[in-house]
């Protein structure tokens, strides 16, 4: 290369640094399955302990023993425990042909809040009563809603640029099944199922344009939802800077005496059974919020060691969907775990006071049989798939070439007749 008074200059080429050898890494798809499983199973275990913890006081409260107040709900989280092993060895086809059953089934069910059956909860009226089960049928419509759309974009992934098409076989049964949990004004289950539905048809191949039409009327509709009701108001403008009135000491709110609980507990935590709001100061201690619980009881390491442990879960699902050819895998995989991401954030971020209070329980930590079920079904579900890729067991014979087979192991050829 020569300058304007014709020196040469001579030029130097840097070496192109390539890490690694350059190749996409193969996950082993044994480790995926049990990045999805271990840490549910962790999680589960935690959140029977510390959900224990923070409903002994209260059982006390009540006069109870709370050791045999604690039998139902442990035992609704066995039951849980038991179905979701069940289910992780279902083969996918079961899953598709139960699908739209599962759907109309949970809308159904969630239309009972509108019933005699229904119960309000919280200032939502989201709950249904039949004798002595009290469920949440929203929960069952997230893992529904998401099986659902795998299984609808599946079946139309040919007209996935048709806007037409994909209205109908999408977007009518996300605006369906928001509507049916609107009826129990639950604006922050709305949101998840919302979310979860988002991330499920994100990956699925529509045009991405589509979802920037899809936000300039979401955004005005949730305004519209914020504005309509005194209660959200409140809690909007309690973390908006100028327009809360801070703390007052003398009547302090919820998230006080959760800002109290994370602060007390320091780096390590009082420890387990040790704290001090869970004495009928913070409400909802055992459910929404039982992560302030963990960080006055195990401290600032404990509550980062479950925020680990639901990054993990989530970045297990996320391989399971990035590893799979198959659009409804991918589609059922990455719904349930933008489900469990979006859910843990807005739980933490209301925990904390980041955020506005909104309602939602801390994936398999939080105390609730109906959360726990559908929650540690759906990740079930995921497991099922990641199970079968990995050549285990499943339920019948899915797969003759590679059932009951370690994909790290080359499989014998047969020898010739």
């Amino acid at each position: 290369m020569t300058n304007k008074r014709g020196w040469h200059i001579p030029t130097v080429t840097l070496p192109r640094i390539r890490f690694g050898s350059g190749k996409e890494r193969q996950h082993d798809p044994v480790m995926t399955y049990y990045l999805v499983v271990l840490p549910a199973v962790v999680l589960s275990v935690f959140g029977l302990v510390m959900g224990f913890s923070a409903q002994t006081v209260t059982s006390i409260a009540q006069g109870e023993n709370p050791y045999s107040a604690y039998a139902r709900p442990l035992a609704i989280i066995v039951v849980s425990l038991l179905i979701a092993t069940v289910v992780q060895l279902v083969p996918q086809r079961w899953f598709v042909y139960l699908s739209p059953i599962m759907f109309v089934g949970a809308l159904v069910f969630q239309s009972l809040v509108l019933s005699p059956l229904g119960r309000s909860e919280g200032g939502n009226a989201n709950w249904v009563k039949i004798g002595p089960i009290m469920a949440q049928p929203s929960e069952f419509l997230k893992l529904a809603l998401i099986v659902f759309l795998a299984l609808m974009v599946s079946k139309s992934a040919s007209k996935r640029s048709d806007l037409r098409a994909m209205a109908v076989a999408v977007g009518m049964p996300i605006l369906v099944a928001l509507g049916a949990v609107m009826l129990g004004r639950d604006m922050g289950t709305a949101m998840v199922v919302a979310v979860g539905a988002l991330g499920a048809v994100w990956v699925a191949g529509l045009p991405k344009r589509w979802f920037g039409g899809l936000l300039m009327i979401a955004v005005p509709t949730m305004v519209l939802l914020v504005l309509s009701n005194p209660t959200r108001i409140r809690r909007i403008l309690a973390i908006l800077p100028g327009t809360s009135k801070g703390s007052d000491e003398s009547a302090p709110e919820q998230i006080d005496h959760s800002l109290w609980a994370l602060g007390s507990g320091g780096l390590t935590g009082l420890g387990p059974g040790a704290s001090r709001e869970k004495w009928n100061y913070l409400q909802a201690a055992h459910t929404d919020f039982i992560f302030a619980i963990v960080g006055e009881e195990f401290g600032l390491f404990g509550t980062l060691a479950v925020l680990v442990c639901l990054g993990l879960l989530v970045w297990g699902m996320i391989r399971v969907a990035r590893e799979s050819s198959d659009l409804f895998v991918v589609v059922v995989a990455s719904g349930v775990a933008s489900w469990i991401g979006i859910q843990t954030i807005i739980n933490v971020l209301s925990v904390t006071g980041l955020g506005p209070v909104i309602g939602v329980p801390l994936p398999l930590v939080s105390y609730g049989g109906s959360s726990f079920l559908f929650t540690i079904t759906a990740i079930a579900v995921v497991a099922s798939f990641a199970r079968a890729r990995a050549g285990m067991r499943m339920i019948g014979r899915p797969d003759e070439a590679s059932a009951g087979r370690d994909p790290r192991v080359a499989p014998r050829r047969r020898a010739a007749r």
